[in-house]
């Protein structure tokens, strides 16, 4: 079957790194990437594929979690949400399940309805191990509209 006008399609963006060599993270801890992702300067896509990049020295515990939460900016006016912390995520975007391996791991997860300028934060939730530096963190916008 041929695609044919206005049917719906996938239009993929640019990929937008949020995190190029990000700090160790240790077990159980918090850390914020250095840049911000604005749906505004990335097409009004309100999707994203993203792709986190980690390595550990020791081996994490299989199957356990980094979970991305975000804090929203300019909420109010200029006002940003409060930034994550260990103990408080008020906003949960996703987990990467880690493998036990000490080799690079590429994950993936395709978010829905991503808030609309915000900083995320990758919580070392219990690997055991700490997350190497320079892992990565980057976002490509995708959203659904017609072909041409």
């Amino acid at each position: 079957m041929a695609i044919g006008t206005n049917d719906s399609i996938v239009k993929v963006g640019t990929q937008l790194t949020l995190e190029s060599a990000g700090g160790a993270i240790a077990n159980n801890t918090i850390v914020a990437a250095a840049t911000a992702y604005d749906i505004s300067a990335n097409g009004n896509a309100p999707h994203v594929d993203a792709a986190l990049m980690i390595q550990y020295t020791t081996a994490p515990a299989v199957n356990t979690t980094l979970n991305l939460y975000a804090a929203e900016q300019d909420i109010d006016s200029t006002n940003d949400e409060q930034v994550p912390t260990t103990t408080y995520k008020p906003k949960y975007i996703c987990s990467f399940t880690v493998n036990a391996v000490t080799t690079a791991q590429y994950l993936d997860k395709f978010l829905r309805n991503v808030p609309r300028n915000a900083k995320y934060s990758l919580h070392n939730n219990g690997t055991g191990q700490s997350v190497n530096a320079n892992w990565t963190l980057k976002f490509t916008p995708r959203t659904i509209g017609p072909s041409a």
